[in-house]
């Protein structure tokens, strides 16, 4: 199992305890696995639960550590490529890195096939509406030339 997905099943469980920590007037209930108190480090740090969980929430939402771009590839006849990449929803920068990101994925491919160089056919980039926010995309066709 990797690291993300350990992450991911981490703060799902976090988030599934904590969800009957506080009962209906806000007092902690008996009995609970995760008390309405704070997690103590010292005599003067203490990190309340909520914070916790709102932290790990949020960083699994966030994901610092997946790729910017998702890169998804359909080979076709004639050393045909599609590559089609989609970049995450929430990140710091890395608007414009989309055309370096495709070139440098078409070398790759390129050298994969045992081909001298590639041709890009045709390459787009665009912004994709979603319901919540928008997701930048960019695709194109590439040719391995032999």
């Amino acid at each position: 199992m990797s690291a993300r997905r350990l992450v991911r099943v981490f703060c799902v469980c976090a988030t599934a305890l904590a969800s009957g920590c506080i009962g209906i007037d806000g007092v902690s209930s008996r009995g609970v696995v995760i008390p309405n108190e704070a997690l103590t480090l010292s005599r003067s740090v203490a990190i309340p639960f909520e914070s916790i969980i709102a932290g790990a929430a949020l960083y699994m939402i966030i994901d610092p550590l997946a790729p910017n771009w998702q890169i998804e590839e359909t080979r076709y006849e004639g050393g045909r490529y599609l590559i089609a990449m989609k970049k995450k929803r929430f990140t710091t920068g890395g608007d414009g890195e989309a055309a370096q990101i495709f070139y440098r994925r078409a070398a790759q491919i390129a050298n994969e096939q045992g081909g001298s160089t590639y041709r890009i056919v045709e390459y787009s980039e665009g912004v994709e509406s979603n319901v919540l926010i928008a997701q930048r995309v960019a695709q194109g066709v590439v040719v391995v030339v032999k």
